[in-house]
């Protein structure tokens, strides 16, 4: 059995990921015309507050990029990988690494049949700008490159800059290019996601079952959840103190409530 990496550590990460392939990929699908003709459409909306990667996975390097100078004040050449996930704000890190996780482990393997351009990911995220403020960005991945055995090689990341970051969750969704939910993946997908989060034990058995109550029953009292718990309100008064320091702490987010807290990790995918 796979060590699973600690989804904070990007060494781990990419180790893991490069494991996938434990020989060469097939044949590529994808024509390098098709791609061109991809790359040369997305090349010409850069000045709209747009840039765009792709990911080589058989070495978790990026191959190719454009925009990222203009719109993030990096060089295009020194631009890493390693340093792109660096500069994901702390409090989104982890929730997107454990679901790049998931989705390395579902989609390298030839799981799932793939098709250019059409399954695509989406999520908001936080980018450290050069200046150093955040931006708040859609970041949305799509199959750039796959084998005949169905296994993923390339992905393309592309990113629109929305504003500022004020502590948006990640709010991750799986659709095709005509906008259709991706069901099945999806599921599959954040249902690895959760379980790898749990396993992680950031959060006690208590903690997170007033948490759920409160972020998907709205309005449900503290003695609803109580005599629903059968413990003592005073108890739950507890629970929401623990649960909301340890969110703002493995968050980087100073959470007014133990539902907001809630809420956000709802759309985050890990509740």
């Amino acid at each position: 059995m796979k060590h699973t990496p600690d989804p904070s550590d990007f060494d781990q990460l990419r180790k893991h990921v490069i494991s996938l392939f434990p020989e060469q990929p097939d044949s590529p699908v994808v024509s390098v015309a098709q791609q061109e003709e991809e790359i040369h459409s997305i090349s010409r909306t850069i000045g709209g507050e747009r840039f765009y990667f792709v990911v080589d996975m058989t070495s978790f390097e990026i191959s190719q990029s454009g925009g990222i100078q203009r719109w993030l004040g990096y060089y295009e050449k020194e631009f890493t990988l390693k340093k792109y996930w660096g500069l994901v704000h702390p409090g989104l890190q982890k929730a997107a690494h454990a679901v790049f996780l998931q989705m390395a482990n579902i989609l390298c393997i030839g799981k799932f049949d793939l098709a250019f351009m059409v399954q695509r990911y989406s999520s908001l995220t936080a980018i450290k700008h050069a200046k150093g403020h955040y931006l708040l960005l859609k970041r949305t991945a799509s199959v750039f490159q796959y084998d005949t055995k169905n296994r993923l090689t390339e992905y393309l990341n592309e990113f629109t800059i929305i504003g500022q970051y004020n502590g948006e969750p990640l709010s991750p969704s799986f659709f095709t290019d005509k906008g259709e939910q991706e069901t099945e993946r999806g599921e599959i997908i954040m249902k690895k996601v959760l379980e790898n989060f749990l396993g992680m034990k950031v959060f006690s058995v208590n903690e997170l079952q007033v948490a759920r109550m409160l972020a998907y029953q709205p309005g449900i009292s503290q003695q609803q959840i109580a005599d629903t718990l059968g413990v003592l309100p005073s108890t739950i008064v507890t629970y929401y103190k623990r649960f909301l320091q340890k969110a703002r702490e493995y968050f980087h987010h100073d959470f007014s409530s133990a539902l907001e807290a809630a809420i956000y990790l709802q759309k985050a995918g890990l509740l």
